[in-house]
């Protein structure tokens, strides 16, 4: 339901979102998006307990190394202790604020950025929304 809501507010924004429902999901769709259209932006559900969020960052960066990776989580201080944690563009604490996540989307993918030195980065026009798998959808 967050997915879906996060979503249509990037719809109405002007932002084709692609949206998955599990991480199997997102690395198909990812992976079989036109080259015209790739995906820039990912911003995903943590969930600190599940470890296939951490995975599914790594894959989704080999795939491209430029993309930004935006987490989303209800545990801030979970996830900032977490030495074995992906390296992310940036960090977002639940409830999301809907003008703080534009904000920082607009940063990502502004033509002006200079690119990204993932080995340094921490926690500082498509999106693809979408949660880790829950035990009930495995």
């Amino acid at each position: 339901m967050v997915r879906q809501a996060l979503g249509h507010v990037l719809e109405v924004g002007d932002y084709r979102v692609v949206s998955a429902r599990n991480q199997h999901e997102a690395l198909r769709q990812f992976s079989s998006q036109p080259l015209d259209q790739p995906i820039d932006v990912v911003l995903l559900d943590l969930n600190p307990r599940n470890e296939s969020a951490w995975e599914t960052v790594d894959r989704l960066v080999a795939l491209n190394p430029e993309l930004a990776v935006v987490g989303m989580t209800g545990r801030l201080e979970e996830h900032c202790s977490n030495p074995t944690a992906p390296v992310l563009d940036a960090l977002m604490e639940k409830p999301i604020n809907l003008l703080l996540l534009l904000r920082t989307l607009g940063e990502l993918t502004s033509e002006t950025q200079s690119p990204r030195n993932r080995s340094k980065a921490r926690h500082p026009f498509s999106f693809s929304l979408f949660s880790p798998p829950t035990p009930a959808s495995l």
